[in-house]
């Protein structure tokens, strides 16, 4: 075995087991040590881990057709959860504030306020198509 061997040997492991280990070993210990010191803060920012760690599983799963063809895909994930589990970075309050707070905090009235403009544009525009079949057809 020589030392290009080696070198592939070693980033096939660190690639297998660097994603398991940062994305779900350290926070695993985190979570247990907050919870028996009971401090708010810390429990605060792992529950923000484990929300922004949900939502990143739960878009590869969604997309792993498209996302098979990205080469880098697996190491851009890494360096993601990399950088919302460091506590120095705290990446996962920063997507939580500002990706996942504005979607999920919207107001009702708004929500159905848009759903209603919604509805009558592709109404009149179902309307609209299928009166000028009819017209059609009827010239026919």
């Amino acid at each position: 075995m020589d030392f290009q061997d080696l070198v592939k040997f070693a980033l096939i492991c660190f690639d297998s087991l660097a994603w398991p280990l940062f994305a779900l070993g350290y926070p695993l210990h985190a979570s247990i040590q907050a919870i028996e010191a009971n401090s708010n803060t810390d429990t605060k920012k792992l529950v923000t881990y484990w929300i922004i760690f949900s939502l990143i599983s739960l878009f590869e799963h969604a997309f792993m057709g498209i996302l098979q063809w990205l080469p880098f895909w697996p190491y851009m994930k890494l360096m993601v959860v990399g950088w919302t589990m460091i506590p120095r970075f705290d990446g996962a309050f920063y997507v939580y504030n500002h990706f996942v707070h504005p979607c999920v905090c919207v107001d009702l009235p708004t929500i159905i306020v848009w759903l209603k403009k919604l509805q009558v544009f592709f109404l009149d525009n179902f309307l609209l198509m299928n009166m000028s079949r009819f017209i059609d057809h009827l010239k026919l």
